[in-house]
């Protein structure tokens, strides 16, 4: 999966279509609920200035910002989703502390030691170097500071068409094990606090989703075409096989940096 291949998946009709399945401002499954407890095990607070890698159209974002009135940085490589998440916090009256900018996250634009908290909500799938990652996520985190994320995971083994398959569904290059994420972490001088598998809460997420989205046929193929929605119920289904079958799971990590 080739940076192009991402910036296709996520662009404008991409994340609307996305957005429309799952959530109002989330392009990630759990939504408000997920950011709610991953917020409390990372300690947030209105003195927290959060990184939100991967950050869309600002759903985690704007919600930190307006429940703890902290500041959020999201950084995004889709320059689309980062204008549209600027206009919601704008338009929702929290610009003054949420600020979104376009920008690689395996080689970011900010300083060693800018953040309190590094954020991430089933976003970090679709980085093509998981390690590369974890070392700018703990470069511009705080020593104290708490990375804190979810992210959709290996639980199981994808051999050959399958994993093709679920790769290109999922607009990932690659899945991760949580154990991959506590090796990297503590390899950098971090603390693993919490690696919870939390596969079966994406199973059930997922099928309500697929639920959901074939009550939407008519609607979302008036709004996108037939073609469209086919495109769409065929990889979201191979998803949903992937959860059910075991190979592919959920995860929770929040992790201290030293």
């Amino acid at each position: 999966m080739s940076v192009e291949e991402i910036l296709t998946n996520y662009n404008k009709l991409g994340t609307e279509i996305i957005e429309t399945i799952y959530t109002d401002n989330y392009l990630s499954i759990g939504g408000t609920d997920s950011t709610e407890t991953l917020a409390e095990l990372a300690g947030i607070t209105s003195d927290s200035r959060v990184l939100d890698v991967g950050s869309g159209v600002g759903g985690p974002s704007l919600h930190l910002a307006a429940t703890y009135g902290c500041r959020v940085t999201g950084l995004d490589l889709v320059a689309p989703n980062v204008r549209e998440a600027n206009d919601r916090a704008k338009v929702r009256g929290l610009d003054h502390l949420a600020a979104f900018k376009a920008g690689n996250a395996l080689d970011m634009p900010f300083e060693d030691n800018s953040f309190d908290i590094v954020w991430g909500q089933d976003a970090w799938c679709h980085m093509p170097d998981k390690e590369k990652l974890i070392d700018e996520v703990t470069r511009v985190l705080v020593p104290g500071g708490a990375v804190a994320f979810t992210d959709w995971i290996e639980t199981g083994a994808i051999e050959g068409d399958e994993r093709s398959s679920l790769l290109s569904a999922m607009a990932a290059p690659n899945i991760a094990k949580i154990d991959d994420y506590r090796g990297y972490l503590e390899a950098r001088g971090c603390s693993v606090v919490v690696a919870d598998d939390i596969s079966a809460l994406f199973t059930s997420q997922y099928r309500d989703i697929m639920s959901a989205l074939a009550e939407m046929e008519s609607t979302l193929s008036a709004k996108f075409s037939p073609k469209i929605y086919r495109i769409i119920a065929e990889r979201n289904g191979c998803i949903l096989g992937g959860f059910e079958s075991g190979a592919l799971g959920g995860g929770r990590v929040v992790a201290r940096k030293s």
